[in-house]
């Protein structure tokens, strides 16, 4: 796990403050928007068995679910798994607590597996590659991965600090790069703090370290739109990865 702890919280490792300000307040056309791009590259009947990892409280996982998909939701944080599990209940979705750098346990394979909102990169670079290789295992020949990255250049371009307005509250939040690590800060007032940080990536690095782990590009897009290149005037893009349908290659 990437070192440093401010306020005595590690980073990456997010607060109840983090889930009560930002993810409960995210306006629901564009969570409409993302679960219409993943249903457009993650067709149904072929990708229902679906992996998301960092799922949270479900964001995600509660459309697709109520789509026709069949999701395994992964997550660390125990009460967001718990508003998941709750909200799915009686349904064939499944939330298991863990750690994403480990999913040999984890009942596959998938016909795909999302990570949304720059959820990878969290760790050192040979981690972050390590969990490419732990992908390509838990999905089937022909299996996809979607990725929802932090644009690299955009991060570099801007810098700085803001003052943000979420949940009632006014966060001041600082960015900055060093190196490929984006680092950011959010104070929260009242001596509440706590920081993140993501190896970024070009498009054409993220696309040509998923090839070395046997991944093939099938979309490489922003705005979740297919036809709209990843752009450094837009912060997001979604990279959507295939394994090949004859195997893992150098995975077997």
């Amino acid at each position: 796990m990437i070192s440093g702890r401010i306020n005595g919280i590690e980073a990456n490792t997010y607060s109840r403050i983090w889930f009560d300000t930002f993810l409960g307040h995210i306006p629901g056309q564009v969570t409409d928007d993302e679960v219409a791009f993943l249903q457009r590259v993650l067709p149904l009947p072929a990708y229902r068995q679906v992996l998301d990892l960092c799922c949270g409280p479900g964001r995600h996982a509660v459309p697709l679910t109520e789509s026709g998909y069949v999701i395994t939701g992964l997550d660390r944080d125990p009460i967001a798994l718990r508003q998941a599990e709750e909200t799915l209940r009686g349904t064939r979705a499944r939330f298991i607590e863990g750690d994403m750098r480990d999913l040999s346990d984890l009942p596959g394979p998938f016909d795909a597996a999302i990570i949304m909102w720059q959820s990878f990169g969290y760790f050192d670079p040979a981690t972050n590659r390590h969990l490419l290789t732990e992908l390509a295992r838990a999905l089937r020949p022909g299996g996809r991965l979607v990725l929802d990255l932090y644009h690299r250049a955009f991060f570099e371009a801007h810098p700085g600090t803001r003052t943000l307005e979420s949940g009632g509250r006014h966060v001041e939040e600082t960015k900055w790069m060093e190196g490929n690590r984006l680092h950011v800060t959010l104070d929260y007032g009242g001596g509440e703090r706590e920081s993140m940080e993501w190896q970024l990536f070009y498009p054409d690095e993220i696309v040509g370290l998923a090839e070395g782990e046997g991944f093939r590009p099938a979309v490489v897009c922003s705005q979740w739109q297919e036809n709209v290149l990843p752009s450094p005037d837009v912060p997001r893009m979604q990279i959507v990865l295939s394994t090949p349908l004859g195997g893992r290659g150098h995975h077997e």
